[in-house]
């Protein structure tokens, strides 16, 4: 049994309670920006697949969750700081502190939010259906504990990530080296 299934087991016996994303969180909506409006100041402007631009003003304050209303329904975008959502997305405020912000992140993208495709529009995301989807709500300890195992994995990505990279840039110096001096000829005379 490993720490979670243990911290579950000792605090919900019987399972783990659920609630919906209605009763957890508002989805609220964006407000427009239109690009010749945006100031290029320090708080991002957040669209439905994450930052678009930057302005002098922010709507909410950072951690926030941003999910593609529009366009690109469903997308979700964990954004640090204070920014601006536009119109064609929402984003999350929570009603309760029974939740862990970045738990509900992480449990949504596991989820999905993709809408339902209706023929002839443009994809949407339809908030009551959104807000019918199940959430469970164990212990704040092991929210924070599922959060933590989750940035480690994330971390170790990002380092490995760059590991490749660098090797990749390594192997492309090695191949043009060899490649300059396995095609260099010298004419005859």
């Amino acid at each position: 049994m490993n720490k979670i299934q243990f911290l579950i087991k000792q605090h919900y016996p019987n399972g783990v309670p659920f609630k919906t994303l209605g009763e957890v969180c508002n989805l609220e909506y964006g407000k427009p920006l239109k690009e010749s409006e945006r100031q290029g100041g320090s708080y991002p402007v957040m669209g439905s697949n994450g930052r678009v631009g930057f302005h002098d003003e922010y709507l909410v304050e950072g951690p926030c969750i941003i999910i593609g209303r529009k366009g690109s329904a469903g997308v979700l975008t964990w954004e640090h700081s204070n920014c601006y959502p536009i119109d064609t997305t929402f984003y999350i405020k929570l009603k309760t502190d029974e939740i862990n912000l970045r738990f509900l992140y992480e449990y949504l993208l596991n989820i999905g939010l993709t809408p339902e495709v209706k023929s002839g529009g443009v994809p949407g995301l339809n908030r009551n259906e959104a807000y019918a989807k199940k959430i469970p709500l164990p212990p704040l300890v092991i929210q924070a504990e599922i959060v933590s195992i989750l940035d480690k994995f994330t971390e170790l990505e990002a380092e490995l990530e760059a590991e490749l990279e660098a090797e990749l840039e390594a192997r492309r110096k090695q191949y043009e080296h060899y490649r300059n001096a396995l095609l260099t000829f010298t004419p005859p005379r």
